[in-house]
């Protein structure tokens, strides 16, 4: 059997740390529960500058593709109501977000474009840096490991 790097565990262990601090949305009546303690294995452990916070899981809604409700709707439309909803949901200050990763499938030239003018119609501030991952199936999840590892 290979031998997996050491990078790799680690990463794997961050990864389900930060995935106890989601709270699953749909399952949570009180949208103030978003910003509620989380039990996590990390619960107890001293707080570090590096550690990644996820306050906010939101995802653009589901459809088939080139044929289903979203047919018509632009990409930067539904990214830039998922932008507006994440600071309405946390009361974030928009200048105090530090990085955007954007985890997406099947968009031209992988979307940056698109990500970039969604975030300007989202209402942020034009000086946080964006960066698109396009991974297929597993976007998100890059997505997420990218901010990690920074």
């Amino acid at each position: 059997p290979e031998s997996v790097p050491p990078f790799l565990d680690f990463i794997m262990d961050r990864l389900q740390r930060i995935s106890g601090h989601v709270v699953n949305a749909m399952s949570v009546a009180d949208s103030t529960a978003f910003l509620s303690p989380q039990p996590t294995s990390m619960a107890g452990a001293q707080a570090d500058d590096s550690d990644v916070v996820i306050c906010c899981a939101i995802r653009t809604p589901l459809a088939k593709a080139k044929k289903g409700g979203f047919k018509d709707t632009a990409p930067e439309e539904m990214l830039a109501a998922l932008f507006k909803a994440i600071v309405e949901r946390t009361k974030v200050d928009p200048k105090a977000i530090g990085d955007i990763q954007v985890g997406n499938v099947l968009q031209p030239g992988a979307s940056g474009l698109t990500s970039r003018m969604s975030q300007f119609l989202g209402g942020l501030p034009f000086d946080i840096p964006l960066s698109v991952v396009n991974r297929q199936c597993s976007s998100g999840l890059q997505a997420t490991a990218n901010i990690a590892a920074s």
